[in-house]
């Protein structure tokens, strides 16, 4: 007699459900000859178990393993009316399958040969089946299914993870301990009922004439369906009925009765479990996962081990690459397997494969290469957003480093969003996997990171290049919103960052622009126009874009391309003008604000030294003026007579800063000391 006889045999004789994977293991060592010892260590070890079941098992004792199965064989004695023990085990069912009152139980053969049917449909889904890592997912997720019996397992992580192949290797390797397996996607948005009634179908032991109409009935029927039967349900894509542009978690109108199923199946009794997959948490789950903690798990699915990723990118044609290379590649991707394998399968199209591939590892370090299948994945996730957590996104890509909520809310116009609003907007990009958190910092993963970028940077050139022709005149706010809403640079940023905004997101701005125009020349002539049509607005709304454009003129030429610019009137935020030459300037009645002007304080304090010895000064005469506002230098007495034949650079000569606001009257001293003119 064969273990799976035996155990089709023992499944008429005790009621449905009975044997659990435990249970199953004894019997098939049993009929197999082995000793208690021996079935623990096939559990572990043994070569009839795959890496992941062993894992499973490493839990297995002598002592338990040998009262689970006496258990058995006094359930087993009880029901046959003959004593079973270990060594009689096979003679007993072989006895009793010779009874003229046995037989298989068809409907039990109609369940299995069904739930066969639909684990293969499930594992069909995944037209790749390689699967790379995942070993502790596995026994975790295994053991919240089997052992754990919670009734939902919610797996959420960003577009790519692989989380509908997580699910598809539970279903193949858990399914067996089911009586049913049913896998259904949410993508083609089946209204709540019709799924229901599908799923009826599929669960009841007749086929039904009539279904209700009602959601509340189908329901019920259908938790009964999940008491009667263990069964095994997947529902895949559940991010397709919730709805973007607004916070995470709200079900699209008409599909909010997808909260009354959730609820019925993570907190109503029943003996099955249901894995969804999504994108982003519904707040049906994150409200169950309160109310019945144990019955309702969520895992987030994050990216493949370094090792698990190089073999993924391995099997797709890839050369093992340097250690230290790979680190990077694999931090870059944050292991996530689909873009790994878009990766790997455009880089051996792009260069024909082999070493070749090598080649694009500066371009990818540098950030200037995304591919479009990736960027397509990212772009989905991105449209989802709602308008706050596009700008909070938007805002870390210019950050470049973890940033607090309070940072992040400095950055936007005016500060009109409420704390609150922000603390929301964070947690929704969150529980959308969007953005990580470490120690009060929310950041972007690498990849992220580069595709907001380059949106980004699509968006500033867009509006910086002049309108076609064709084009109906638009009205400037409309025209010019993103370079207003947000900096190409932070002025006050650290000094370790500053040169990495420049070089990430100013440089291929300008890179851009001169592929259209070029030459640098026009490009400052087009900016100094943009400017000009800036200053007709009345009110000129607050903004980046007179920074903005600033900011590109002095990359341009720091010393000529801002000179006798016409600035009045302008608000003007995070102009970083550090070492540029703003001869005869007119910032008349400007509003600055984060902007930051004069030179180190150490040029200045070394240099007013010189010249206090030079001239005599009596020292305590000298004013305090701070550059910047962790900074302090010393400045001469302005009102003070000079010497002309003292050589001072003044870069700031006939700079006219008569009436503007944002700058401490020490500050201001200081840019009258380098040249700057009041009226």
């Amino acid at each position: 007699m064969d273990a799976d006889r035996a155990i089709a045999i023992i499944e008429t004789v005790l009621p449905p459900k009975s044997l659990n994977p435990v249970q199953i293991q004894i019997v098939r060592g049993v009929i197999a000859g082995q000793s208690y010892q021996q079935i623990v260590t096939t559990a572990k070890t043994g070569s009839e178990l795959d890496p992941h079941d062993r894992q499973l098992a490493k839990n297995y004792q002598l002592g338990y393993v040998k009262e689970t199965g006496a258990q058995l064989w006094q359930l087993l004695s009880q029901k046959l009316g003959q004593k079973v023990t270990k060594s009689s085990l096979a003679a007993v069912l072989l006895w009793y399958s010779k009874q003229p009152e046995f037989k298989l139980d068809d409907r039990a053969r109609s369940v299995r040969a069904r739930s066969d049917l639909d684990r293969q449909l499930a594992t069909n889904l995944e037209t790749d089946a390689r699967f790379f890592g995942r070993m502790e997912e596995l026994a975790t997720l295994t053991d919240w299914c089997l052992y754990e019996r919670c009734q939902i397992v919610f797996l959420i992580g960003m577009g790519g993870m692989g989380k509908t192949t997580l699910a598809g290797e539970i279903v193949r390797k858990c399914g067996g301990y089911f009586d049913r397996t049913i896998w259904r996607s949410l993508l083609n948005l089946p209204p709540v009922t019709e799924l229901c009634g599908d799923l009826l179908q599929c669960l009841s032991v007749q086929p039904l004439s009539e279904l209700s109409n009602s959601l509340d009935g189908q329901i019920e029927l259908l938790i009964a369906a999940l008491k009667r039967d263990r069964c095994l349900l997947v529902l895949d894509n559940v991010e397709s009925i919730l709805e973007g542009q607004v916070q995470s978690g709200q079900y699209l109108p008409g599909y909010e009765g997808y909260d009354r199923l959730l609820r019925a199946l993570g907190e109503l009794p029943h003996q099955s479990c249901a894995i969804l997959t999504s994108r982003e948490k519904p707040h049906t789950i994150a409200r169950s996962q309160i109310v019945s903690p144990q019955l309702v798990r969520s895992m987030t699915v994050a990216g493949v081990t370094a090792g698990a990723g190089h073999q993924l990118i391995q099997a797709y044609g890839c050369p093992q690459l340097p250690a230290q290379m790979w680190q990077k590649v694999h931090a870059h991707y944050a292991g996530n397997p689909l873009a790994l394998k878009i990766a790997t399968i455009t880089a051996i199209e792009m260069t024909g494969g082999g070493e070749k591939m090598l080649a694009l590892y500066s371009l990818m370090e540098s950030g200037q290469l995304q591919f479009q299948n990736i960027d397509d994945i990212l772009h989905r996730q991105f449209e989802r957003l709602s308008e706050i957590e596009q700008q909070l996104v938007y805002w870390l890509a210019i950050e470049r480093e973890p940033a607090s909520g309070t940072e992040l809310r400095s950055n936007l116009l005016l500060n009109q969003t409420v704390p609150c609003e922000i603390i929301s907007a964070l947690q929704s990009l969150s529980r959308r996997c969007i953005t990580t958190c470490l120690d009060g910092g929310w950041s972007l993963q690498p990849v992220t990171l580069a595709y907001v970028t380059g949106r980004s940077i699509t968006r500033f050139v867009a509006e910086l290049l002049p309108p076609l022709a064709a084009e109906p005149p638009a009205d400037l706010q409309d025209r010019f919103v993103h370079l207003n809403t947000y900096g190409i640079m932070k002025a006050t940023a650290k000094d370790r960052l500053r040169p990495i905004q420049i070089q990430s997101i100013l440089r291929p701005i300008l890179g851009r622009l001169v592929s259209s125009w070029g030459t640098r020349e026009r490009i400052g002539d087009h900016l100094r126009g943009i400017l000009a049509q800036w200053q007709t607005l009345t009110p000129i709304p607050p903004g980046y874009l007179a920074g903005n454009i600033l900011n590109l003129l002095i990359e341009i030429d720091p010393n000529r391309a801002i000179k006798d610019l016409n600035c009045s009137l302008l608000p003007i935020r995070s102009a970083y003008l550090v070492d540029a030459t703003l001869h005869r300037v007119n910032f008349t009645a400007a509003t600055f604000d984060r902007s930051l002007f004069t030179q180190r304080s150490s040029e200045l304090f070394s240099a007013n030294n010189h010249v206090s010895d030079e001239l005599g000064v009596d020292l305590d005469r000298r004013q305090q003026i701070s550059a910047r506002e962790a900074e302090t230098i010393y400045s001469l007495d302005v009102n003070r007579p000079q010497n002309p034949s003292l050589s001072i650079d003044r870069p700031y000569e006939q700079m006219n800063i008569t009436g503007v606001t944002g700058l401490p009257p020490e500050q201001i001293q200081a840019l009258k000391l380098l040249g700057a003119i009041e009226d």
